[in-house]
Formats: C-alpha cells, sequence, structure tokens
C-alpha cells in the first residue's frame, strides 16, 4: 500500500514540478526511486521484467540522444519513465506507452495551437497514462 501512496504522492510533485518549470529535479527522482525499491521489495511488488524494461528504455534512450542529440524530451523525463517502468507491472507497461502518446499528442496539441508554446511538460502526460492504464487494467478493458 505504501508502494502505490509513495509513488502517487512524488508523482504528483513531480507533475506539478514539470508543469511548472519545465523541470524534474533529481532527488525527487531519486527518492521516488529509493521508495519504490524499498516498499516494492517489502510489500513483494518489484518484478525482474520491471528491472528489464527500465533497463531496455534506458539503453534505447541513450541511444536517441547520440543520433539525436537536440531532441527536446530531457534526461528527467527518461528518468521518470524509468521508475515507471519498475512501479508498474510489465503486462501493463504496453498501455502505458499507447496512452502516454495519446495523452502526449493532445497536451503538443494544446501547448502549441492554444497557448503558442513550443514544448509541454512530458510528466503530467505520463502520470496520467499511468492512472488511465492501471483504470484500464483494474477494469478489465485491457485484458492482456
Amino acid at each position: 500500500m505504501i508502494f502505490h501512496i509513495s509513488f502517487f504522492i512524488f508523482s504528483l510533485l513531480l507533475s506539478y514540478t514539470d508543469f511548472t518549470r519545465y523541470r524534474i529535479p533529481n532527488i525527487t527522482i531519486i527518492t521516488l526511486f529509493s521508495f519504490l525499491l524499498i516498499f516494492g521489495y517489502l510489500e513483494n511488488q518489484l518484478f525482474l521484467y520491471s528491472f528489464i524494461i527500465s533497463f531496455t528504455i534506458l539503453i534505447f534512450f541513450v541511444i536517441i540522444l547520440i543520433i539525436i542529440p537536440k531532441m527536446i524530451l530531457g534526461g528527467g523525463d527518461i528518468k521518470y519513465m524509468m521508475v515507471i517502468a519498475l512501479y508498474l507491472e510489465p503486462i501493463i507497461f504496453p498501455l502505458f506507452l499507447l496512452s502516454t502518446g495519446i495523452i502526449q499528442l493532445f497536451f503538443l496539441i494544446f501547448y502549441q495551437k492554444v497557448l503558442k508554446r513550443k514544448v509541454a511538460p512530458m510528466a503530467p502526460a505520463m502520470f496520467l497514462a499511468v492512472i488511465v492504464s492501471k483504470i484500464f487494467f483494474a477494469y478489465g478493458i485491457y485484458t492482456f
């Protein structure tokens, strides 16, 4: 239970910080990661495949950042996605990626067309995608 509560509290903080400052503080990511490891271990909520997915995300984005160094996606977003990979069950992660893409698309359209800004915060979209993914899985809408 504390595993889930700590994730949601820190994710709200990260989303607010990214929304207002377009930054994801490393100390918050490290604290969230530590809480998830400690309470995930104590509550038996960690999966081996979650670690593999998290490491794969790291390798994938490092390669992308080497190929395209001027990419808008920041390091904080990548680290937050790695932490989300630890939090979510591996079966839900594909739904999370799909819903993140759709939600971020709407964020970008709103920010570029309505607010006339070039970038949009990604952490709130990822947090909202986690909530959507968990709800879809809990109610049997996503049944894989």
